[in-house]
């Protein structure tokens, strides 16, 4: 299999959980958020994404399977360059989401979780890649690419949904190293994870609490008070729609025993 086809499957797979992770997220506020800005903070996660997954494969994953092939021992150093990275990466997006227009308009959690899937959509672009080149095409490769291209966008978006949502109110160095932390906890359990599916078990409850969460709470709270009166008045009018068809139902059928009777009734 050429190099060049496996990159380009794993940079379609990454972009595929990325869009996957912008209709779950967002279509539930579209039309009452800010687009321009979170295509645009989109972008910027695609950059840092791309730096961060070349990092954690530099300068962690190789050293801890050069570890499990018995070629290396694993150094202090290894530690070290995985808390950086996530301090890092964490006060980067902290100075990204809060800036003036993000502040001004509220925007930081959607901006926050477009940034985040971007982030995401490399990371899993990368960790796609090195499952093929490590383990080649097999169902536990694939199995592990899906799981990689659905989920590293969702984890990396509610982080950064998180952290816009609590930099946007004033608490952005709890926010910091709250980041930080889950950043840290997943770059140490992301190298057993890339050897064995079964440890996706630690990290994937975390991931559905956080998404959870960042749609239920973290992103509808980006909103101005008009946009979430009007929002609630669409999502009530589509509620009494659903529920029309089964009421015009039971009109008709009501309207029909009627008429049987008063047909029955001028018979006799």
């Amino acid at each position: 299999m050429s190099e060049q086809f496996v990159v380009f499957l794993a940079f379609t797979c990454g972009l595929i959980g990325m869009g996957f992770g912008w209709k779950w997220g967002l279509s539930q506020v579209a039309g009452f958020f800010d687009s321009s800005s979170a295509v645009k903070y989109l972008m910027f996660g695609f950059l840092l994404g791309t730096i961060y997954a070349l990092l954690s494969d530099q300068l962690m994953l190789r050293d801890y399977l050069g570890f499990i092939r018995g070629e290396q021992e694993l150094a202090i150093m290894n530690y070290l360059a995985s808390i950086l990275i996530s301090i890092s990466v964490s006060l980067f997006v902290m100075l990204l989401l809060t800036r003036k227009s993000i502040i001004a308009t509220k925007s930081g959690p959607t901006s926050g979780w477009t940034l985040g899937l971007g982030i995401g959509a490399m990371f899993s672009s990368r960790y796609s890649y090195l499952s093929l080149e490590y383990s080649g095409i097999n169902f536990e490769t694939i199995i592990q690419m899906l799981l990689f291209v659905i989920m590293l966008p969702l984890f990396e978006g509610a982080i950064c949904c998180y952290q816009g949502f609590m930099s946007t109110s004033g608490r952005r160095f709890r926010s910091t190293m709250m980041a930080s932390m889950a950043r840290l906890f997943f770059l140490m359990v992301l190298p057993p994870i890339f050897l064995l599916l079964i440890w996706w078990v630690i990290l994937l409850p975390l991931i559905m609490i956080l998404f959870r969460k960042s749609v239920s709470e973290w992103i509808p709270e980006s909103l101005t008070h008009d946009a979430k009166r009007r929002l609630r008045r669409i999502m009530a009018d589509n509620a009494r729609r659903s529920k029309s068809p089964n009421d015009n139902n039971r009109d008709v059928t009501s309207n029909s025993l009627t008429l049987n009777d008063s047909i029955i009734s001028s018979e006799e």
